[in-house]
């Protein structure tokens, strides 16, 4: 009993990660001798999954297999390198800075061109410019306002049609009215 609340102390501290090597030697020890198979299954595969793995070793047949793979890929050929081949991949990186470049220097041409001058020395002038311009603006929107209306008038046409089909189911009406109207 006391044996298994110091092992548990133990599994604890190794789990937090607050072992000293011998605490974790002395634990190791105590899962793999222990006899109760269900206490502590998890850390007794643990505990014997490391030992196992310190104790593995390659044989001579994985080093008999490795120089075969060896072997078999000299055999096999040689690829030989071209220039083409080496610089095909920085080709797309080479044209996109440059065109990078290109740009920059077209926008940076296009900034220096663009120079913002007073155009009037007079603001009555200035403003008799301005007055002048917004006329024409504003008569250009009244055109275009009655071109809106005249396309308004358009979308009413359906309803007089249908009045005129009105006008012709009157007409015959009035046909049958005439038929009725016979001299005696």
């Amino acid at each position: 009993m006391l044996m298994d609340f110091k092992t548990s102390e133990l599994i604890k501290k190794y789990w937090e990660a607050d072992t000293s090597l011998q605490e974790e030697e002395q634990l190791k020890r105590e899962l793999l001798s222990a006899t109760n198979e269900t206490d502590w299954e998890e850390e007794k595969a643990l505990f014997a999954h490391f030992k196992q793995a310190k104790e593995a070793e390659l044989d001579d047949s994985f080093d008999q297999a490795l120089l075969a793979e060896i072997d078999s890929r000299e055999t096999a050929g040689t690829r030989q390198v071209q220039w083409t081949d080496y610089f095909k991949q920085y080709y797309k990186i080479a044209a996109a800075v440059v065109v990078l470049l290109v740009s920059g220097m077209l926008y940076q041409q296009q900034q220096k061109e663009v120079v913002v001058e007073d155009t009037f020395d007079n603001p009555e002038v200035a403003y008799a410019e301005l007055k002048k311009q917004l006329l024409i603006v504003s008569r250009y929107l009244n055109k275009g306002q009655q071109t809106v209306s005249e396309l308004n008038n358009l979308s009413k046409v359906p309803s007089e049609l249908k009045d005129f089909a009105k006008m012709s189911e009157a007409s015959e009406g009035l046909e049958m009215l005439s038929e009725m109207n016979v001299e005696n």
